[in-house]
């Protein structure tokens, strides 16, 4: 099966949803997709997020581990 950006998308929310956290690693391998695959689906997933919860962010810690985060909003921002 071809995995289409929009798989991968979804199965990214589904990890979060799931266990708190998705592995770029895993995601590749999981879906057959290259690096730069899952980078592509992984911006088109922050654009999203700045457009319709900009209160979120999406970021991996040192061990490769994405998870969505608050960001800090100071007043006049």
């Amino acid at each position: 099966m071809k995995t289409n950006r929009t798989y991968a998308l979804l199965m990214m929310l589904y990890r979060l949803e799931e266990e708190g956290f998705f592995l770029e690693e895993k995601i590749c391998i999981d879906l057959g997709i290259s690096r730069a695959s899952f980078y592509r689906a992984l911006n088109d997933f922050r654009c999203f997020l700045q457009e319709h919860r900009p209160w979120q962010e999406l970021k991996a810690d040192r061990e490769g581990h994405y998870r969505l985060t608050a960001i800090d909003q100071k007043e006049g921002k």
